[in-house]
């Protein structure tokens, strides 16, 4: 019993720390597209690319024996590149495609919705049953977003039918990073799958958009920014999020991570002056007891 309650504190402070480091890609991605226009295709290409060669250097120098063996076995294969194209790419695309055709508060929401994925995908697929408390939690923690996000004001959400698909199967490229890669996760290292799997997702999308193609003045700054996104905001954060989804189940690891929100709005109210009022207290605090109160029901997921 302490072992497992172990397991689920471990993963549940490892996916806190993702949405930690989320945030700080959110704060350095802000001051990118505000000093350097609209270039979400190349930040995503570079992110991609030098996270996954990142990741694939420290994991080389970790265990040297071990790192090619995710590829000796064939069977592998097709997980990895799934994992690659229709996890972590999907992601990357779906959420930044969903800010430029509709807000960056739609697209926010939206893609937090993936708990209720994960979810139909336990009930469905696993044939488990859902436990209400953990419904309610879910609800309550999507709330708590909503209202973080949005501050209660609708207008502020630009929903078009291409917005809401974009947003929606951002939701459920969170799932398939989940959902794809656990099996791998629990025979080889982490830092070896998330980097294969970032690796190929940046090369496929460097295909689309080369990180040599630059539109924009590159600078220090710029470049600073950019390494902030792709160090801290994607390198660091997918190997968190990968770390807790060994211990814990996909729908806490993915509630966990809205702590990204809620300390993207607390830089937000230093770095940029954004207000803080008794609504967004309230907000935060729904999200923050969803997230104590689902680690605790982890056992009966």
């Amino acid at each position: 019993m302490k072992n497992i309650q172990s397991h689920v504190f471990r993963g549940t402070i490892y996916a806190i720390l993702a949405g930690v480091f989320w945030a700080f890609s959110g704060i350095f991605g802000q001051l990118f597209f505000q000093a350097y226009a609209d270039n979400a295709m190349w930040i995503t290409s570079f992110r991609l690319l030098v996270a996954g060669v990142i990741l694939l250097v420290v994991s080389y120098l970790s265990k040297p024996s071990a790192f090619f063996d995710i590829l000796k076995d064939k069977k592998n294969i097709p997980e990895l590149i799934s994992y690659a194209i229709f996890g972590v790419l999907m992601l990357q695309l779906s959420f930044y495609a969903s800010i430029q055709v509709s807000s960056a508060a739609t697209a926010t929401v939206l893609q937090f919705t993936s708990p209720v994925f994960l979810l139909l995908y336990l009930l469905i697929f696993k044939h488990q049953k859902l436990n209400l408390k953990v419904v309610v939690l879910v609800i309550v923690a999507m709330l708590g977003i909503f209202l973080l996000t949005t501050h209660g004001n609708l207008a502020t959400m630009t929903i078009t039918p291409l917005g809401l698909g974009l947003g929606l199967l951002s939701a459920i490229a969170v799932g398939t990073c989940a959902i794809i890669p656990k099996r791998l996760l629990q025979t080889f290292d982490v830092l070896n799958v998330t980097g294969w799997g970032m690796t190929i997702a940046g090369v496929v999308m460097n295909i689309v958009h080369p990180v040599w193609v630059i539109d924009f003045k590159l600078t220090p700054k710029s470049f600073l920014l950019a390494l902030g996104v792709a160090v801290i905001g994607t390198a660091i954060a997918f190997m968190f999020n990968m770390s807790a989804i060994k211990y814990i189940s996909p729908v806490v690891a993915s509630v966990c991570s809205a702590m990204e929100p809620i300390l993207a709005s607390v830089f937000s109210i230093f770095l940029f002056g954004m207000s803080f009022d008794l609504l967004t207290g309230l907000s935060m605090l729904a999200v923050l007891i969803s997230v104590i109160m689902l680690s605790l029901e982890e056992g009966k997921i």
